[in-house]
């Protein structure tokens, strides 16, 4: 069919029946529009087929958000959570050579386990009480960063001469440390642990990026800007646990 005037003018078809191609001097005006406007993709064509080949990414994003939010909220149910993420953190962590990364993964395996039962200790009566939040003691912050230093030196050395595929190791063992450091901190609930998680998630960012898994890296991202937050959010916590806790 033509347009012309408003007036759709049907043609019959040619000789064997099939419709003449668009570049045809049958259809001059339809090879005109196709030339000056050529199909180019829209930037979800290009999305959707990523996404669609990540689905682990995926998954970790969504369960990383969950345990984000229970963190902020200083909510115990953070820990079961805790338990499932690094079985969805260590595939991804083997598959960009991020070996820090795999290895912290494994800790917080374990550590979550260990949190949870610290979170809820027992009083000598069968009911459960929640750890309160703290500040880290002085002396313990002096010991930690002291000892951190030595650390972050040896996991460079083992990397460097042992490891030598390791992605960008500098940040991925800055990454390791301060994670270390900060399950720990969170173990103890003192607020400060926030304060490693600034550290530990600017070092993935860094450290995903140079490994282009840029959906992992959006994960360490939000954490990194909520981690501010987060130290607020404690601060707070705190504050108002004290006032309950004098006014008894």
């Amino acid at each position: 069919p033509l347009w012309g005037a408003g007036v759709l003018v049907a043609r019959p078809l040619p000789a064997g029946g099939s419709p003449p191609a668009a570049g045809d001097d049958d259809h001059p005006l339809a090879a005109r529009v196709a030339t000056a406007y050529p199909y180019s993709p829209s930037p979800m064509d290009q999305v959707l087929p990523y996404l669609a080949s990540h689905p682990l990414e995926l998954v970790t994003i969504c369960i990383s958000l969950v345990w984000l939010v229970l963190e902020y909220r200083a909510s115990i149910w953070l820990w079961p959570v805790g338990i499932i993420l690094p079985l969805l953190w260590i595939p991804i962590a083997w598959e960009a050579r991020l070996y820090g990364m795999l290895a912290i993964n494994v800790y917080y395996l374990v550590t979550s386990a260990w949190g949870w039962f610290v979170w809820l200790r027992r009083r000598p009566s069968t009911a459960a009480e929640e750890l309160p939040i703290t500040d880290i003691p002085r002396r313990t912050l002096g010991w930690t960063l002291l000892l951190s230093g030595p650390l972050y030196g040896l996991l460079i050395a083992l990397g460097t001469n042992y490891l030598p595929e390791w992605r960008i190791p500098w940040a991925d063992g800055l990454l390791t440390v301060s994670s270390i450091v900060g399950m720990i901190w969170m173990g103890r609930k003192w607020r400060q642990h926030w304060l490693c998680w600034i550290v530990a998630n600017a070092a993935g960012i860094i450290s995903l990026w140079a490994a282009e898994d840029y959906l992992s890296m959006l994960v360490y991202l939000t954490n990194f800007v909520v981690s501010f937050f987060g130290y607020r959010k404690w601060s707070l916590l705190m504050k108002e646990q004290d006032a309950t806790a004098a006014a008894r």
